[in-house]
């Protein structure tokens, strides 16, 4: 009988993964040490990229994958053996091919073989780094120095980046955890009094770009998120002179004490949460006694308690259990005209958190635009790219496996707004633990942070 299994939970002692890159979805796989040397799984590598099947009777390993738009092929190999087959082709590995409580390994030096048959495409590969490239993707970056007071440093990509930044003492460090940023330069150096050279490298599955200077330095975006303009910082200013105010007057009986001005109804930045399903339709049924619908619901409070321990308002889209059709919730999105939609979803199937953005064509629409009922997120995935990939870097940091895909979903396609989609699976091999609190907090932990953190890149919508 063929079997789907699950992505493993171990990893080496260092916890190392393997960062991948596709045009559709970024993903990370960890890695297992075995024989002395790295290993990967078959199908966590291979599940985000199509339909996956695995059986194996603890000698013989057979895979069936099936890409999107593709035939069926077949992967063999054997435990303890150097040899397999990929769509009838004999295939030579490295090393030895291991199998594990039911689990297929190859060694990661294979990988660009393996994938490049398996998949006939493109696979750039940097084993020192862990990162890995499949088909025609990856983005190069172009540096140009202005000198000036102050002199900026502008850094130009293809499309649109959210890196973390950290700054320190004459630099500024820019971590491209999800974007597939290429090398082009290893280091260059500047004759200008303030921003002295650039350094990019690549580790632990991520990139990064260290900018150095003789001044503090500070990063703007611009061109809609392409370009990160470098420039020192402003220095503080001087501490004010404290001054002797002379003493009120006392008011005349006829004075009255004036009233304190109301201030004016400003922008708000409302975060609009949907459970989803509800009511006669429960999802999927995460155990037999566990339904989708209970399980995003729970989630939905802590996401909501979250956000407001950072100072952001949050509403529930369904507070009970209720059911709502797909065009009653859009409808009551729009409506509510929040800064940003949140859809969360629950599966039993996989590991970690998937973090999905709308696929809709690119068309040049505006917020501003008509837009089309089943086309409305258009104006909008640039926001919705961001803030996938905030969270997403949240999910990182907190060790929780995690990947973002492009899908046609629904409601979202429908939101005139910024929108992602959450989906979460069981942290492990008990599937009771979705709806544990520790797993739920760190999850809902994540969405909060990684909103506040791209709060600023988010227009705030008016009552």
């Amino acid at each position: 009988m063929w079997l789907r299994y699950p992505p493993v939970l171990a990893q080496s002692p260092e916890r190392s993964q393997l960062s991948v890159y596709s045009p559709h979805a970024f993903y990370s796989v960890p890695l297992i040490n075995a024989n002395g040397q790295s290993y990967i799984g078959l199908v966590e590598l291979l599940e985000p990229l199509g339909s996956v099947n695995a059986e194996s009777d603890g000698k013989k390993y057979k895979l069936r994958f099936v890409a999107p738009g593709a035939r069926e092929l077949e992967l063999q190999f054997h435990n303890g053996k150097d040899k397999g087959k990929v769509k009838g082709d004999n295939l030579k590995l490295p090393a030895n091919f291991v199998i594990q409580d039911g689990r297929g390994y190859v060694p990661l030096a294979s990988i660009s073989e393996v994938l490049a048959r398996a998949l006939s495409t493109q696979i750039r590969f940097n084993p020192a780094a862990r990162r890995l490239f499949i088909g025609d993707i990856g983005q190069r970056f172009t540096l140009e120095l202005r000198p000036g007071a102050p002199s900026k440093l502008f850094i130009s990509f293809d499309s649109p980046v959210n890196p973390t930044i950290a700054t320190e003492p004459g630099h500024i460090r820019f971590t491209f955890r999800r974007e597939p940023v290429l090398p082009a330069i290893d280091h260059t150096a500047y004759t200008d009094s303030q921003i002295t050279g650039a350094n990019f490298s690549e580790h632990d599955g991520v990139a990064e770009l260290d900018v150095t200077g003789n001044v503090a330095l500070m990063a703007n975006y611009a061109d809609g998120g392409k370009t990160i303009v470098v420039t020192a910082a402003p220095a503080p200013p001087p501490p004010p002179v404290a001054q002797q105010a002379p003493p009120p007057s006392p008011p005349t009986p006829q004075e009255k004490a004036p009233s304190q001005p109301q201030a004016p109804a400003g922008p708000r930045f409302l975060v609009l949460i949907d459970p989803a399903h509800g009511g006669s339709e429960i999802g999927a049924a995460i155990s037999p006694t566990l339904p989708e619908k209970d399980v995003v619901l729970a989630l939905a409070h802590r996401v909501q308690h979250e956000l407001a321990n950072r100072g952001i308002s949050a509403g529930l889209l369904r507070n009970s259990d209720t059911s709502i059709s797909l065009d009653q919730r859009a409808i009551s999105a729009n409506a509510a005209r929040p800064a940003l939609y949140v859809a969360l979803h629950a599966t039993s199937s996989g590991r970690g958190v998937h973090v999905f953005t709308s696929l809709v064509d690119q068309e040049s629409y505006t917020s501003r635009d008509f837009l089309p009922w089943n086309q409305a997120q258009a104006a909008f995935l640039e926001s919705s790219s961001a803030v996938a990939g905030s969270v997403a870097a949240e999910l990182e940091t907190r060790k929780l496996p995690n990947s973002i895909v492009a899908a046609p979903l629904r409601p979202m396609n429908n939101i005139a707004a910024p929108a992602i989609a959450v989906e979460i699976a069981p942290p492990g091999d008990d599937i009771a633990d979705i709806s544990g609190s520790a797993y739920q907090d760190q999850v809902a932990q994540s969405i909060a942070a990684g909103i506040a953190a791209v709060r600023g890149k988010i227009p705030e919508v008016r009552p």
